[in-house]
């Protein structure tokens, strides 16, 4: 175990992989202002990059040195990087974003929990640009990192992928809120007032997938099925809605998007492994992506 060093003169002890999922945390909260802004700035390639970086961050598994020390060149040619640059505006908030991310995968190829600093910091000032005034967006941003330092340092290893989609659609609730903040003070948008447009970016880096009323119709929230072609066959796939598993209000409050689970039985039991996304859109995607179709059952 080694002593992390928080940017806030705290300090706690930590593992490379706890590190990780407060880093990623801290970049899901910055990312939707960066990708609103490439996305602005007509850069779907550099979008491309920034998710894929995110990805990284999230996944569980040991981190490939290689994947990461390529995402790692990829994100630093990136004009926003550039040490010369002195950013204002809408282009300093993304800025922040972006370094958030290229600290993040930093991290991954070093493996030391003290790369979790960086992200940190780019989330507080990310909040402290967006605040109204009242220093309550940047109030927020640290009892926001004290609450998931504590709620990740409180989890075994065997705990952390059961929680992480959690700490996710927590982190990108607060990363909606930044975005819609960002709007506001910069004029973000690339599109019409809703922010709809041909490169509309949702906070979790995920783009639009159409029409999700529609796809809220054909939702099968709760219903086991078996998955008969494409990727895992013969396993077993359930949809839950976040809310519906929080235990108290004030996590349903907080609560946002949906779990794929994927598990050797029906009651999900057994090697069980789990995807978060927005919404039934989401769902719907991921299927698509690993070629799988369900034989759904019914509700319990």
């Amino acid at each position: 175990m080694k002593i992390l060093e928080s940017v806030r003169g705290m300090a706690f002890l930590g593992t490379f992989a706890q590190a990780r999922l407060f880093s990623a945390a801290c970049a899901e909260r910055t990312a939707g202002v960066l990708l609103r802004y490439l996305a602005d700035e007509g850069r779907p390639e550099d979008q491309d990059s920034c998710v894929a970086a995110l990805e990284l961050l999230w996944d569980t598994a040991p981190p490939d040195g290689s994947a990461a020390a390529a995402m790692h060149r990829r994100l630093s040619v990136l004009p926003e990087l550039d040490p010369e640059l002195r950013p204002d505006g809408a282009v300093a908030a993304a800025a922040l974003g972006l370094r958030a991310l290229f600290s993040g995968v930093a991290m991954l190829i070093d493996q030391g929990p003290d790369g979790a600093v960086a992200p940190s910091e780019a989330a507080r000032a990310l909040a402290r640009a967006l605040d109204g005034g009242d220093g309550a967006t940047a109030a927020e941003e640290d009892v926001i990192q004290d609450r998931d330092v504590e709620r990740i340092m409180s989890w075994s290893p065997e705990e952390q992928a059961l929680h992480v989609h959690g700490l996710r659609a927590s982190a990108a609730e607060t990363g909606r809120a930044r975005l819609a903040a960002a709007r506001k003070r910069y004029g973000l948008d690339g599109g019409a007032p809703d922010g709809t447009g041909p490169h509309r970016i949702a906070v979790t880096a995920t783009v639009d997938r159409g029409d999700v009323a529609a796809a809220e119709q054909r939702a099968r929230y709760g219903v086991v099925g078996r998955i008969t072609a494409g990727s895992d066959a013969g396993r077993y796939l359930r949809v839950d809605r976040s809310a519906d598993l929080a235990a108290s209000p004030e996590e349903r409050a907080g609560a946002a998007g949906v779990d794929i689970l994927v598990a050797a039985d029906p009651a999900m039991t057994r090697e069980c492994v789990g995807e978060w996304v927005e919404d039934w859109a989401g769902v719907e995607e991921a299927l698509r992506r690993e070629g799988r179709q369900v034989e759904w059952g019914t509700a319990p």
